[in-house]
């Protein structure tokens, strides 16, 4: 398996391009699915608490996935971020700075779709469910008023927007004034494969709102559980912690009623489940399904490239359809590594494939040193 320091972006300049994005480019701005306990992560800990018939504790997991991976996603606000830059407020500097590297990406996307001859477009697939790329996106057309660069997430509409996926084959084209030439609008289409904190579902239709900043749950909902959450966000803390750690937490009388009433609430939600990467709402199922379609669809095409991001490979879906779209001998995934464990859990997944190229540098492989040293445009 070749190991480089970079990609080089004059060889895929004419190549069928696709991002796989992960939790790792929000780092920073939103927690991850990691924890500090060796080798452990929500979704394993959360499927040995499902195998082991711990509900209690399962559910105990979930209610601090929510309070810390999903609530911040929901209520971050990118124009208070940016008046808290602004004040020197460190917290909201390093936040803003994590959306500026999303910027810097799509730029780069940009050019690249540009300078395309057959498909004037590239492919982000990402599963996070945040509004990074949308924030992103935005403050570029803040920025440059006569942007010709789309980010298409595969909704339409006004007042409400509804996501199809037959969205993602539109295309905006710009004529000149009297008709005679016309050429399409550079594009990235944007597929949110674990689905979105701004998904509702509406009459059996995906109707999404990035404006939908309200809390799922009522004011003080955790708090009577609040000691609890405590006893387990310690153990997830603690780099000497084991399973067995978990048996010591004790639940208050009251837990079993919040327990029910969470799940209620909590199974509407657009997004995939970590520990079986499924929705629980069917409507949301066939959705992510057909996008896992259109991924292996475009991974098929002749002469594509597939540059992997933050992505840790739990879906099992996703890292199957990966394995086999690899079969294509025209398609090069370039994987992007995080540290040198990083380097040895992914020689391990993919050192049978010859098309698959590692990315790692001295030190750690962040955004920032993607965005600046391994996916940037030539000079």
């Amino acid at each position: 398996m070749e190991h480089l320091e970079e990609i080089k972006i004059n060889d895929i300049w004419q190549h069928n391009v696709n991002l796989l994005i992960g939790s790792g480019a929000s780092f920073g701005l939103f927690p991850t699915l990691a924890t500090q306990m060796e080798d452990e992560s929500i979704e394993t800990l959360g499927k040995y608490f499902e195998d082991e018939n711990k509900p209690q504790l399962k559910s105990l997991l979930f209610m601090y996935y929510y309070v810390n991976c999903i609530e911040p996603v929901i209520s971050f606000n990118i124009e208070y971020t940016k008046l808290g830059a602004d004040l020197g407020l460190e917290e909201d500097i390093n936040k803003l700075s994590v959306i500026k590297n999303y910027q810097l990406l799509l730029k780069t996307l940009k050019t690249i779709a540009s300078k395309n001859k057959s498909q004037k477009k590239a492919n982000i697939f990402t599963t996070n469910y945040d509004s990074c790329f949308a924030d992103a996106y935005e403050e570029l057309l803040l920025e440059e008023s006569n942007l010709e660069f789309v980010l298409n997430d595969g909704s339409k509409g006004f007042r409400r927007k509804f996501v199809e996926a037959r969205h993602f084959d539109t295309f905006e084209i710009k004529h000149s004034i009297f008709g005679k030439n016309c050429f399409s609008i550079p594009q990235a289409n944007l597929v949110h494969l674990h689905g979105s904190a701004f998904w509702t579902l509406n009459d059996n239709r995906i109707a999404v709102n990035y404006d939908d900043k309200d809390c799922k749950f009522e004011d003080k909902f955790f708090d009577s559980v609040k000691d609890e959450l405590e006893g387990l966000e310690g153990i997830l803390n603690n780099k000497e912690a084991t399973r067995g750690a978990f048996n010591a937490i004790t639940f208050n009388g009251t837990f079993s009623d919040i327990e029910k009433i969470f799940w209620a609430t909590y199974k509407k939600l657009p997004i995939v489940n970590p520990t079986k990467w499924k929705f629980h709402e069917t409507v949301f199922d066939e959705h992510y399904y057909q996008m896992l379609r259109l991924m292996s669809y475009e991974l098929e095409k002749q002469d594509s490239a597939l540059i992997v991001f933050g992505f840790s490979f739990a879906d099992e879906h996703i890292t199957n359809l990966i394995k086999r779209s690899l079969g294509n001998k025209s398609l090069t995934m370039y994987l992007c590594c995080f540290d040198a464990f990083t380097v040895d859990a992914m020689e391990d997944l993919f050192g049978s494939f010859n098309n698959v190229k590692l990315i790692k540098l001295d030190g750690f492989l962040d955004f920032d040193a993607f965005n600046n040293e391994v996916f940037k445009l030539p000079n």
